[in-house]
């Protein structure tokens, strides 16, 4: 705002000169075209010079006067220029500044969740390897259990088994015996199982 402002005072110091010119150079050809309206076509060279004179030094006087306040404007505006790509330049390094330190955080961040899709990769691998295992020793652990209980039912079976066979073989014994020994027989094993029994004693 203060530029402009400076700007503007600027502009209307050299407007104002130029002003007074083009006032003097309108007095002038009022003033030739008066003479010659009144004096014929006849041209004055001593006036003419004269004049020619007066307009070099009028022109002289502002080249003299519009030198300094012109090269003054100039100057502040190649220096505003300058200042403007100056900030300009700053604010370029500092946008690029930003997008380098974006551009390394967005790749820090893609290798962060790389590591940590990695991570979580490795320890559902090693979570599914745990339980594979434990299922395995699961699996082991029942037909372990299941190899211990049929051999217990086998061995049940067949103690149930032999029990059976050994009270049938004793009824079988104890029915062939009753058949074919007779009373005598019985007397006589009776007796002979008392003298052992007395005999032991």
């Amino acid at each position: 705002m203060y530029a402009s402002l400076r700007g503007k005072i600027m502009r209307s110091r050299c407007l104002a000169p130029l002003a007074g010119i083009a006032l003097n150079f309108a007095w002038l050809g009022s003033a030739l075209a008066s003479e010659a309206e009144g004096g014929g076509h006849h041209l004055n060279w001593t006036d003419f010079g004269l004049r020619t004179l007066a307009f070099v030094i009028v022109v002289g006087i502002l080249v003299k006067l519009l030198k300094k306040p012109a090269a003054n404007f100039l100057n502040s505006r190649r220096e505003e220029i300058q200042r403007l790509l100056a900030e300009l330049e700053a604010k370029t390094a500092e946008a690029r500044n930003e997008h380098a330190q974006a551009k390394a955080r967005l790749a820090s961040l893609e290798e962060e969740t790389r590591r940590i899709v990695d991570e979580l990769i490795a320890e559902g691998e090693a979570e599914k390897k745990k339980i594979l295992e434990a299922a395995h020793r699961e699996a082991e652990y029942i037909q372990q259990q299941s190899q211990i209980a049929i051999q217990q039912e086998l061995q049940a079976a067949r103690d149930s088994l032999k029990d059976e066979v050994a009270e049938l073989s004793v009824a079988a014994a104890q029915d062939l015996i009753q058949k074919k020994i007779k009373a005598e027989d019985q007397q006589r094993l009776v007796s002979e199982f008392m003298t052992k029994v007395v005999e032991a004693k």
